[in-house]
């Protein structure tokens, strides 16, 4: 019998569970810098489920401790993204399935702001979010939820605005959030002559879709920047047109956004799988050996025509296995001693149980079986030869 039908429904949803773990353990791990010290834990707790296996009591603590104390290290590191996180799940869930369009009145409106303020020298950074959730690579922000406009976003940028230090987050056609400093790290290859500001806003947009503005107080220019491109923008015309070109104003349609949402992140969808595979794997074949009693009800398989099973000495036998604990346990109720008397004819019979009558799933071994062997009376269903 194959191995699959000792796998019980519990053990997919176990699998099932431990993946999707794995694949928010991997997006949180990527967006905060974390991923070595996750991928570090998993490999600590493969490797004391591997030591268990062989006994190794020692090294076995040795390695949950280090897995332990590996997970209060990253407590400690980045207690603050876990803090945000937590806090702001709801959010995350609601800006993915609920993303507005930007319109071409916003785009016309942040074009002119844009270079109103560069050309006064202001500084400003302005986020126009897409698809992707930000709220993992950005802190603080004072709510604004208002009509985005022209003067609306001069006024928040002006020097003497209690709110003008940090980004301006668009979402649709509102501003969403101001005074919002940027977590994203800075890229190191960029022109020399770019700031803080930019180096944080180009590391923003490396690591999302959303479209991020800048401008510069000291040259008084404007940068688009779109993943690793960074674009400069000669005039308020051509910042225009390149928004629009890149946030259409039609969002996307339900089918769009349900294949956005099934084949994204398919490299960490793999990788969660292939870890939790792993460990799932390990758990499976890699307990610790013990020995247990289990009972099996005894069933005779293929009487011969015309025959049936008149009188036997046992009805259930006790059985002695030797293997994995979690093993033993999925497959205890799957257990049947099967007795194939097909050669038989009518009269008592004597027959010794084997391992190979009790079909065990692999890593499971027979020590012994109570009674060792069965005796039955096959008796013909002919009323003439009673």
């Amino acid at each position: 019998m194959s191995l699959i039908h000792f796998i019980r429904w519990q053990n997919v949803i176990d699998f099932i569970v431990l993946s999707v773990a794995f694949y928010i353990a991997l997006l949180w791990a990527k967006q905060t810098r974390a991923l070595r010290f996750a991928l570090l834990i998993v490999g600590l707790h493969a490797a004391a489920l591997l030591a268990g296996h062989f006994n190794l009591t020692i090294s076995g603590w040795v390695m949950d401790g280090a897995s332990l104390a590996v997970i209060g290290l990253v407590i400690l590191l980045f207690q603050a993204e876990l803090q945000h996180s937590i806090l702001r799940w709801d959010t995350l869930v609601h800006l993915r399935f609920h993303t507005p369009a930007a319109s071409k009145r916003t785009h016309d409106a942040v074009a002119a702001a844009m270079f109103a303020m560069a050309h006064s020298n202001i500084g400003a950074v302005v986020i126009l979010k897409r698809r992707d959730p930000i709220v993992n690579l950005v802190t603080g922000g004072i709510k604004i939820d208002g009509e985005i406009s022209k003067g609306l976003l001069e006024a928040i940028f002006r020097r003497d605005s209690p709110i003008h230090d940090g980004a301006v987050i668009i979402s649709g056609d509102r501003i969403a959030y101001a005074r919002v400093a940027l977590t994203a790290a800075g890229r190191d290859d960029v022109p020399t002559d770019f700031g803080t500001r930019h180096r944080a806003a180009l590391g923003l947009a490396q690591d999302s879709d959303a479209l991020v503005l800048v401008a510069s107080e000291e040259r008084g220019q404007v940068v688009l920047i779109d993943k690793s491109q960074v674009r400069m923008m000669p005039d308020e015309v051509a910042l225009r047109a390149a928004l629009h070109d890149l946030t259409p104003e039609q969002g996307p349609s339900p089918m769009s956004r349900f294949r956005g949402l099934l084949f994204a992140n398919m490299k960490y969808r793999f990788s969660a799988v292939a870890l939790a595979g792993l460990i799932w794997g390990i758990s499976f074949f890699g307990g610790g050996a013990i020995v247990k009693n289990v009972s099996a009800p005894l069933e005779f398989v293929n009487v011969a025509a015309g025959l049936f099973v008149s009188s036997q000495n046992a009805t259930v036998v006790t059985v002695q296995l030797r293997g994995n604990s979690w093993l033993l346990d999925s497959a205890m109720p799957a257990i049947t001693a099967r007795v194939d008397v097909r050669k038989l004819n009518a009269g008592w019979h004597t027959i010794r149980l084997e391992s190979n009558d009790l079909r065990l799933p692999p890593g499971v071994a027979m020590e012994r079986v109570l009674p060792a062997a069965v005796s039955l009376l096959l008796a013909s269903e002919d009323p003439t030869q009673k």
